[in-house]
């Protein structure tokens, strides 16, 4: 009988030992959180003229899209962020109304680093997943940029918008924000499959409350 009563001892410490280890694997393979940090309050002015009397300037001669949000920015808005790549993009500035009235291409057409894309991998991804980006719209006299946003760019108003003059999403979840700031009109936006510390999944609204507003104060900083 006693040494039955040891057996089931025995057994018993077994399963214990067992249901801890699981308990401890689920832990473990529960997603990973993802910090979120803070724009930095000041950058390097970006190349932006000073622009008077309804001026627009070409899209040839806009500032490097990269310049605005740079690999450093993204390192410290996410500083769990792993893998940075970072790619520049050309982007067309012509309108259909433009090309109609003079269909002949130049280089003024152009924007030669126009979009600057950023792929990443944050906690929890087993891959690069996370994506963010700046696209330049338009570059011209600050006047001209208002009255423009105010008729070309309705939406829902943005939450958090320090540092921009205004900006707006297409619709409330939205992680992609227009903004102006002076001569500048731009977008910023981003997806992910993380989730953020003190929220309950990867839904779009985490990239929109936490690292949206960080890349809108990014570029603001930056535009004098």
């Amino acid at each position: 009988m006693k040494t039955k009563r040891i057996g089931q001892f025995a057994l018993f410490g077994v399963l214990v030992a067992s249901a801890s280890v699981l308990t401890a694997q689920l832990i473990s393979s529960s997603p990973e959180e993802t910090s979120v940090g803070k724009a930095p309050s000041h950058g390097p002015p970006a190349n932006v003229p000073t622009l008077k009397d309804g001026k627009i300037l070409p899209a040839g001669e806009w500032p490097d899209a990269c310049s605005l949000v740079t690999q450093e920015d993204i390192a410290a808005i996410l500083p769990d962020a792993e893998e940075i790549r970072q790619t520049d993009r050309p982007i067309p500035a012509r309108s259909i109304k433009e090309f109609r009235a003079d269909s002949s291409w130049k280089p003024s057409d152009r924007a030669p680093s126009g979009e600057c894309d950023y792929v990443m991998r944050l906690p929890g991804e087993t891959y690069s997943a996370t994506q963010a980006w700046i696209r330049i719209d338009a570059v011209a006299d600050p006047k001209l940029i208002a009255r423009y946003f105010e008729s070309g760019a309705p939406g829902t108003p943005g939450g958090s918008t320090d540092g921009a003059d205004k900006c707006v999403m297409a619709f409330a979840f939205d992680q992609n924000w227009t903004c102006r700031k002076g001569p500048l009109l731009f977008t910023v936006g981003g997806q992910t499959t993380a989730t953020f510390d003190g929220m309950p999944d990867a839904a779009p609204f985490g990239w929109r409350d936490k690292v949206t507003p960080e890349l809108v104060r990014t570029v603001a900083a930056k535009i004098t």
